[in-house]
């Protein structure tokens, strides 16, 4: 499913509905980089600087506890977003995007700088508040079912955690029972029946397996990760049927390896800036939904065309559901569509 709106940003983000989306995916505007009315529209970089906290205020608002917020920025702005965002969110990465085929710099000996070869991003989760202490709260507090169950598991078992290492002859049950710590986890299977097999008669309901799994799994922050998930991503530049009349299009690839990272099927990610599409595109590739805004009238038609194109490909006929709105207009949710 995906929803799309061309106008300006925040007043559609005002009008998405609360802890509703799972992932915010952004390539923000460089502020004056660009030969584009969108990149010029701030005098300052202060103006600008508010502006993306008045973003930051509105993805912390629509987001889940624990979601995912990537963004795209300019690499000479990057320090001074950083900056105001870690007000909002937990920095988890700084992202380097090394384009493995860029043009090379043919002035570089009259700008007389380094070529740039790569572009940068912001990786952030919105388990966060103006305290480290805080953002520890929060961290215990999305897994809080889980840790209250297994501390009433454990005063069903009346033993202390040395306790219970020593008679299961091992330590791996041990960080089920760091109920009150950041360092909480859940234990494998075989480690949970070796628990039970503990506590037999104490009128103590155990819960099945699979149940805490997904209770689990949905609780937890995506991350898909491989040997190479690194905080360099090294993956050409667009090319042939990926180039758009948007100047900072990205590659489908690059966009498919991030998102299919930090997101799983069926979640919402959020673009409000969305230009071409390109985050639509791999959102419903990879069978997420998506919710997408663009100020620009003419981008907006290149990205609604690319985005009812894959969301018509016959990999994609789970996801027919589909609005558009203008400027003016409610963002509609997707629970209107059937």
């Amino acid at each position: 499913m995906y929803s799309l709106h061309n106008g300006d940003c925040l007043p559609w983000l005002k009008s998405i509905e609360s802890a509703s989306v799972d992932c915010v995916f952004v390539d923000l505007p460089y502020f004056g980089i660009v030969d584009e009315a969108w990149d010029k529209q701030w005098k300052t970089r202060e103006i600008y600087l508010d502006w993306v906290c008045l973003l930051a205020e509105q993805f912390k608002r629509i987001t889940k506890s624990n979601s995912s917020i990537f963004l795209f920025c300019d690499e000479k702005m990057e320090a001074y977003i950083q900056v105001r965002l870690d007000e909002y969110f937990l920095l988890l990465n700084k992202i380097v995007w090394f384009k493995r085929n860029n043009l090379p710099q043919k002035n570089a000996h009259l700008l007389r700088t380094f070529a740039p070869m790569t572009e940068r991003a912001l990786f952030y989760t919105t388990q966060y508040d103006s305290t480290g202490w805080e953002a520890v709260k929060l961290d215990m507090n999305n897994f809080m079912p889980l840790r209250q169950y297994f501390k009433e598991f454990q005063a069903a078992l009346g033993m202390s955690k040395k306790q219970i290492n020593s008679a299961l002859g091992h330590r791996k049950a041990e960080h089920a029972f760091y109920w009150n710590s950041t360092q909480w986890d859940l234990p494998t299977p075989e480690t949970y029946q070796e628990l039970i097999a503990l506590n037999p008669n104490h009128g103590f309901i155990h819960k099945e397996y699979e149940a805490l799994r997904q209770e689990y799994e949905a609780l937890r922050r995506p991350f898909n990760a491989d040997k190479k998930t690194w905080d360099v991503i090294e993956f050409p530049i667009i090319g042939g049927d990926e180039n758009t009349e948007h100047p900072t299009t990205k590659p489908l690839g690059l966009y498919r390896r991030i998102l299919s990272v930090i997101t799983e099927p069926n979640q919402v990610v959020l673009d409000c800036c969305m230009g071409s599409g390109t985050a639509g595109v791999v959102a419903l590739e990879l069978g997420r939904s998506f919710l997408g805004c663009e100020i620009d009238p003419k981008y907006f038609s290149i990205a609604q065309a690319r985005i009812k194109k894959a969301a018509q490909s016959p990999s994609f006929d789970t996801l027919p559901n589909k609005a558009c709105t203008r400027q003016g207009q409610v963002a509609p949710q997707f629970d209107n569509f059937e």
